[in-house]
């Protein structure tokens, strides 16, 4: 009972002005007091009678009978009601009231205080010594009887002897003695202290007896539902630690009829007579142990075979002893958890494998590679972490839909199955990487043909609804102890390495090396000065022009980017551009570079146009259109006079979406050009249907053109009757010597462009060179 928190009880409450704040079901305490009253009424009852009776015997000769009677006819009828409603409270099993009842039951005793009170006050004038000595006698009883009978009930207690006590001081004043009238208030004080103990004593055990009522009837109602539950059930051994008082859940349980088990061998019946597994064995070999030693024990699991198959159940018990303290069994209650323990080793599974492929998932590569680090720094050796990413998957997930990523997906995990050995650990990261963690690689070259083979394995075409995929791999490899020491550090050393074959064109493996920490670094820089670069002017443009091939006059100029940084100096657009374009930047900075050569070549004569190349992420931008048509109306250009210039990687990412854009490009009169043509993925098909106006022969071809290297003329002069049976132009890149542009002149090209005419100049130098080319590539 010491966990029973107990309410603290003041006056107030305890002579009914209040309830215990916080204190939920004070109503019940109410209750206990008025059917304890409404026990005690018959005692009160034939008490008062006797009383009433005796006074009316004493003082016949001295009061006028009809007052008796009147005051007995009175007191009679008052307690003939209070007798019927404390009796229909103490018959109606009330189990929790208002505070009104109890001032109803405090009203009562108002009214008999001042029944008791006329005889002190108004009989006592006019008796005699004898009869005034037996009414303060009465008086005195009377109240001392309401402090005992009623004091479960303070405000009743309180009202009859307060009354009763005024009463009796007003009796004893008129003896003339001051010391005798004192004698009132000090006994009706002492009575109400009475009251008031007695009455908080029985509120205060009333609420400790409600709080163990209800828990009891909890503890009851949980056994309730525990004894009706299939799933749990209670057993019982005896001294011997053989089964008795068996419950048919229990039979069930173990698969065997209760009389059977009745008297049986728990350790004997768990085994089944039958050799265990090793986890089995080791189960009941602690359960034994336990038994032996007379522990308790609690959650014990021990897989169990029934007719009903493999189950598992779950065990707790503690030792019994008898009164002289001898070990007499135990009493236990037992559980079938195998649903339970099977939802939890699927939730530990998914834990730790990928849910779309099954594979190991991150947190078990990590843990399989801190392992091959251990054993690497206990026993020497070489372990590896290879990081796998597929290329090409995101033109798939784009065109064919997740639902087809998701299949090839689990089809490249398929594929590692007959390449790697059972103690390596293949998993997947996310998205379209992989990895592959081998615990020895001390054999350098086993670990490349490894490489090769999965390469090789994921070159070969997947099937997605009658469809072939071609997709490839790039892999980074890491080795420990020489490229890391830590799983944080062999992690971010495979996945520079592999950074570095995708970026050498993928389908290829590189094994890390220290030079690819400071490409990193020196990226990362780039990265950071790329997103404060437009903010600080740091962009410029330049422009180099694009001449006929037959009159060498000037057609046009392409817009060429320049960076120059105050920490990292002058850096070619082939090194930003491709950072940009990975971390988003390039969206900004092609917009800039896109409005300001408008803004610039608005003030060029009406004939000039202006190229500007545009990155494919900016076409999947859903707001490239609108920055197109903004940057031509806020600079006043005519549309015809821009070119858009887009490498051949555009196929690799073509999209109903990108074809939109590039027709809705055209349809604003703005022309389009395939830049570094014949190096990249091209599709006739696309060239089509795209409507490109200019097709932009790739300088490699131009400057490998020589009479003594027939293949890039024949290239040169193919490109060169394609655009013309498609109707668009053709311009050679990199012309660069005399020799390359009397050849591409011979082979039909229309527009040239290179450094034998002009290098890029800034805008300032543009007009003074519309007229400086035709003279330099006369020359």
């Amino acid at each position: 009972m010491s966990d029973v928190t107990l309410p603290k009880l003041d006056w107030r409450i305890v002579f009914n002005r209040a309830a215990p704040p916080g204190y939920r079901g004070w109503g019940r305490v109410r209750a206990a007091q008025l059917t304890d009253m409404a026990r005690a009424v018959s005692a009160a009852a034939w008490g008062q009678a006797f009383n009433a009776v005796l006074l009316i015997l004493i003082l016949a000769g001295s009061i006028d009978p009809s007052v008796l009677a009147l005051w007995l006819l009175a007191l009679t009828l008052l307690m003939l009601r209070a007798f019927t409603f404390l009796k229909r409270v103490q018959h109606r099993m009330i189990h929790s009231i208002p505070r009104r009842a109890i001032d109803r039951a405090g009203n009562h005793s108002v009214v008999f205080g001042f029944l008791w009170a006329i005889p002190a006050a108004y009989f006592f004038p006019e008796a005699s010594a004898a009869e005034q000595l037996a009414i303060c006698m009465v008086t005195a009883g009377m109240m001392a009887g309401a402090a005992f009978i009623l004091s479960n009930v303070p405000p009743a207690a309180g009202a009859y002897i307060c009354i009763m006590g005024a009463a009796a001081t007003t009796m004893l004043l008129k003896t003339g003695w001051p010391l005798i009238a004192a004698i009132g208030p000090v006994y009706t004080i002492g009575l109400m202290v009475i009251v008031y103990s007695s009455g908080r004593a029985f509120m205060l055990r009333k609420c400790v007896e409600l709080a163990l009522e209800e828990r009891t009837e909890t503890v009851s109602l949980l056994l309730r539902d525990y004894e009706s539950s299939d799933a749990d059930w209670l057993w019982e051994l005896n001294g011997n630690l053989l089964l008795q008082s068996v419950s048919p859940r229990f039979a069930r349980a173990v698969g065997r009829a209760a009389l059977d088990v009745e008297g049986k061998s728990l350790l004997d019946l768990l085994s089944g007579g039958k050799a265990a597994d090793p986890a089995k064995a080791k189960a009941l070999e602690t359960l034994a142990d336990l038994l032996s030693r007379r522990a308790p024990f609690s959650e014990m699991l021990v897989p169990i075979t029934s007719a009903a198959g493999t189950r598992c159940i779950e065990l707790s018990a503690r030792p019994r002893y008898n009164g002289q303290g001898r070990f007499i069994g135990y009493r236990g209650v037992g559980s079938d958890v195998t649903e339970a323990r099977q939802a939890a080793d699927r939730i530990a599974h998914m834990a730790r494998h990928d849910a779309l492929t099954g594979l190991p998932n991150r947190l078990q590569l990590l843990e399989a590679l801190g392992d091959a680090l251990a054993d690497v720094r206990e026993n020497g050796g070489l372990c590896a972490m290879l990081l796998i990413d597929l290329d090409r998957f995101k033109s798939v997930n784009d065109s064919l839909g997740h639902v087809a990523g998701d299949h090839l997906l689990r089809q490249v995990s398929s594929r590692f199955d007959p390449i790697i050995s059972d103690t390596m650990t293949v998993g997947r990261l996310g998205g379209d990487e992989f990895a592959l963690v081998i615990p020895d690689a001390s054999d350098i070259a086993s670990v490349e043909r490894l490489c090769l083979d999965i390469i090789e394995a994921l070159k070969e075409p997947f099937v997605y609804n009658d469809q072939h995929l071609f997709v490839g791999a790039s892999i980074g490899i890491a080795l420990a102890p020489t490229d890391g020491t830590s799983v944080e550090e062999l992690i971010r050393n495979a996945d520079l390495a592999l950074y570095r074959a995708k970026d050498e064109g993928g389908n290829d493996i590189c094994f890390y090396e220290p030079a690819l920490h400071a490409e990193a670094e020196e990226r990362r820089r780039i990265e950071l000065a790329l997103r404060t670069a437009l903010g600080r002017d740091e962009f410029r443009l330049v422009y180099q022009p694009v001449v006929d091939a037959k009159t060498s006059r000037v057609q046009g100029f392409e817009a060429l980017v320049r960076w120059r940084n105050p920490d990292l100096g002058d850096l070619s657009p082939m090194k930003f551009i491709p950072i940009a374009e990975e971390t988003g930047l390039i969206g900004r900075i092609g917009e800039w570079v896109l409005r300001t050569a408008c803004t610039e070549a608005a003030r060029w004569p009406a004939n000039i146009s202006v190229a500007v190349n545009i990155s494919p992420l900016q076409l999947q931008e859903p707001g490239f259109i609108l920055t197109l048509i903004s940057a031509l109306s806020q600079s006043g250009i005519d549309p015809h006079r821009l070119e858009l210039e887009i490498t051949e990687t555009v196929f690799l990412h073509i999209t109903p979406f990108t074809q939109k854009v590039l027709h809705q490009i055209q349809s604003l009169g703005v022309g389009l050009a395939i830049d570094d043509f014949g190096t990249g993925y091209s599709s006739l098909g696309y060239l089509r249907d795209g409507r490109f106006d200019t097709i932009k022969i790739d300088r490699s071809f131009v400057q490998a053109a020589r009479e003594d290297d027939p293949e890039s003329g024949a290239i040169i002069r193919a490109v060169v009757a394609l655009a013309g049976s498609l109707g668009m132009r053709t311009v050679a890149e990199g012309v660069e010597t005399t020799e390359q542009l009397a050849l591409v002149r011979a082979l039909g090209c229309e527009r040239i462009q290179g450094y034998i005419f002009s290098d890029p100049v800034p805008p300032s130098a543009i007009k003074p060179l519309l007229g400086e080319v035709r003279i330099r590539a006369a020359a």
